[in-house]
């Protein structure tokens, strides 16, 4: 792990050296900076530039730790956590049953079989819990999927939920419907908006002045919703706290 230093300041990073680069790309998440560069590129250089970014990177690891801070945590997936699910926060109850289960009634029911130790207790819980999630959303994208394609008087060829890496959803020319997992955590009129406007794609391919007309005949004023994903990205998931085990 290298560090990019500035007086106080102390930003680590990840460093990589690709054959591809032709100059320095800098990547950052609230999770790491990661800084590539060319195969050829001395320590010198690559200090003195990243001293020129010195401004953007300082700003930007600042406003990624703040969002770091409002992100929710959960140290143990037992009775009592709040897990996050359309927006808001609802309570996780665990209990012994037969099988690994989960179900929903004002609140998350996770079921797992025997005693197992802390930290299996919890992996089997999340694991169960996402696979739930992930299912629900499938079931509520594919009835606005429905509602949305009689709307616009189009079709879709099916529905993907699947983890995205730079977008929310996508719909590709042959009418598949892909939809990142993590919007299952934002509010659901979010999830309709998105839904709405992958198939919107099915009328007009880009992003002009048509498209978002034919988002608004569909949707309505969808402005609300647009720049709630814009602002609340960090809010879609959780962080889980590591468990320390002695």
């Amino acid at each position: 792990m290298n560090e990019f230093r500035l007086g106080k300041v102390r930003v680590p990073y990840t460093l990589h050296r690709s054959t591809a680069a032709t100059r320095m790309r800098i990547e950052m998440t609230m999770d790491e900076m990661r800084v590539t560069v060319p195969a050829d590129a001395d320590d010198d250089a690559i200090n003195a530039a990243l001293y020129k970014k010195r401004r953007w990177i300082i700003e930007n690891r600042a406003d990624l730790d703040d969002k770091l801070a409002q992100t929710h945590k959960i140290a143990r997936f037992r009775t009592g956590a709040k897990i996050p699910f359309w927006g808001r926060l609802v309570r996780l109850t665990t209990k012994n049953g037969d099988a690994v289960s989960v179900a929903y009634r004002s609140g998350f029911m996770a079921t797992l079989p025997d005693q197992p130790s802390p930290s299996e207790h919890d992996d089997i819980v999340e694991t169960a819990l996402q696979h739930w999630m992930r299912d629900r959303l499938g079931q509520e994208a594919r009835r606005f999927c429905q509602q949305y394609a009689k709307r616009l008087s189009t079709d879709y060829a099916g529905l993907r939920i699947v983890p995205l890496s730079t977008r929310w959803g996508s719909c590709g020319a042959n009418g598949i419907v892909s939809l990142d997992w993590h919007l299952v955590f934002a509010p659901k009129r979010v999830v309709e908006y998105v839904v709405a406007h992958e198939l919107a794609h099915r009328i007009e391919r880009n992003h002009g002045d048509a498209f978002w007309k034919t988002v608004r005949a569909a949707f309505g004023d969808y402005e609300r919703e647009h720049d709630w994903l814009a602002r609340n990205e960090h809010l879609l998931g959780y962080k889980r706290i590591p468990l320390a085990i002695e």
